[in-house]
């Protein structure tokens, strides 16, 4: 009960979130990180490229539900595949 109430508190502090702005984040070139995050649901984590994962780093945790609604656990993936690979944190 109290993690529900902490998970509210962050959110409903937040500011909305622009979906537009998240799609372009992830879209951006010359990452075009899309393309590698649908590589890795299919099986291919090798196709991820650094430049990605520092794109990943900064998405807004927010952006994630939007970005991915069928999929909530996709940003815990990446981020860890981008730790394990790239040392990134």
């Amino acid at each position: 009960m109290v993690l529900v109430f902490l998970i509210t508190l962050s959110y409903s502090s937040a500011q909305p979130i622009d979906p537009n702005a998240c799609w372009q984040t992830i879209k951006h070139p010359p990452h075009e990180c899309l393309e590698s995050i649908k590589g890795i649901v299919h099986g291919h984590v090798h196709e991820i490229k650094k430049e990605c994962c520092e794109t990943v780093s900064t998405i807004s945790d927010l952006c994630w539900p939007i970005i991915f609604p069928s999929m909530p656990y996709i940003r815990f993936l990446l981020k860890g595949i981008c730790t394990v690979k790239y040392s990134l944190h």
